[in-house]
């Protein structure tokens, strides 16, 4: 995966599309992740006669709400469909679409890495969000301040995280940590900030300036943050990019579901800090 092409954009944006003479409009809205590759795709599909309408708003459980109800044409969302989704829509055949995978891990500079940190527990990660743990020592490794970084609150980074780690994102704490406000961000800063953590796409990894850490949950082993470990379902930050209509799709809407799995749709999933499918298909 290559860096993210996108600038820095607050969390609630909406990207419109004005309909052109006789192409077909389509409304679709939720998850500012999934949202990014459709503003990518959007100079393509219009090529084609398809205009498209992004809403960045609401959970991915209002965005399947929205399209049950006939508000919008496509959910874009960060989970899959759970049964109660498709009770609470039973006239509707929804169809899912996965079109990528985010993964995030806590990463850190060279000497954080070769001071024997390589691993840190549930507890201690919520230790640290919590200000607890302030120094590298309290958890295996250098008498160094520990300094974290946290990604923007009601991002699709940090709401990743602290789900994971309080399992329900309005739980977790305000917390004064300094702020980085996308992969990239946070890959510069570790880098440059000695004795730092941040929360970044594990395409940010290099195993040379930046390292993941591995992951230890209450009971188990620890768990690398690999593309490996995504796909077998074994780490834990880590969710699937979902594409939702409400029926079989045909005609444009199933040009918009074809380009997004295409080799060139694909690229662009790539380009917004996702892991793409290609590279979730077991060797």
């Amino acid at each position: 995966m290559t860096p993210s092409i996108f600038p820095r954009i607050a969390l609630l944006i909406v990207a419109l599309f004005a309909p052109r003479a006789g192409a077909e409009s389509f409304k679709m809205q939720g998850s500012p992740v999934v949202a990014h590759v459709m503003v990518a795709a959007a100079p393509v599909l219009r090529k084609q006669g398809i205009d498209i309408r992004v809403a960045v708003e609401g959970s991915s459980t209002i965005a399947a709400s929205m399209l049950g109800t006939g508000q919008v044409e496509f959910a874009l969302m960060m989970r899959q469909l759970t049964g109660e989704d498709r009770a609470r829509f039973p006239e509707k055949e929804l169809k899912e679409f996965q079109i990528g995978m985010q993964a995030v891990a806590l990463i850190v500079p060279l000497d954080v890495w070769d001071s024997g940190v390589r691993v840190l527990t549930k507890a201690q990660i919520k230790g640290i969000y919590e200000g607890e743990i302030t120094n590298w020592k309290q958890v295996g490794g250098a008498d160094l301040p520990l300094k974290f970084f946290n990604s923007e609150r009601g991002r699709g980074v940090w709401e990743l995280f602290v789900t994971w780690l309080y399992e329900e994102s309005r739980k977790a704490p305000l917390g004064k940590f300094p702020i980085t406000v996308d992969g990239e961000d946070a890959r510069n800063t570790v880098q440059f900030n000695k004795g730092s953590l941040a929360l970044a796409q594990i395409n940010y990894i290099d195993g040379k300036n930046i390292f993941g850490l591995a992951i230890k949950e209450d009971s188990g082993e620890p768990v690398a943050p690999t593309v490996t470990n995504c796909v077998n379902a074994s780490y834990p930050l880590m969710r699937p990019a979902m594409v939702v209509t409400g029926e079989r799709p045909v005609g444009k809407k199933k040009k918009i579901i074809d380009f997004l799995l295409s080799e060139e749709g694909q690229t662009i999933v790539g380009q917004s800090d996702l892991i793409p499918l290609k590279d979730l298909a077991p060797k």
